[in-house]
């Protein structure tokens, strides 16, 4: 496992880290942690399947990302 960082994609800020096999994983355990991902960098993240109920994602750079399956039920996901 590593230490993952979910950034933000302008400027760079750390929004959530934690020690995480992938960064799926990361990303699940920040929206169920409720962190506020808005702006995460999170191009091409595979993020298949992944529980994203609720996501604080507005304004998130998704561009290439595979959100196939993903549950983005009340996600927010403006400008993103």
């Amino acid at each position: 496992m590593a230490k993952i960082k979910i950034k933000h994609w302008i400027t760079g800020a750390v929004l959530f880290s934690l020690e995480c096999g992938s960064v799926k994983e990361c990303v699940v355990n920040a929206v169920s942690n409720h962190a506020d991902l808005r702006g995460a960098a999170l191009r091409d993240a595979d993020l298949r399947g992944a529980d994203l109920r609720g996501a604080a994602l507005r304004g998130a750079y998704l561009r290439g990302a595979d959100l196939r399956g993903a549950d983005l039920r009340g996600a927010d996901l403006s400008g993103a």
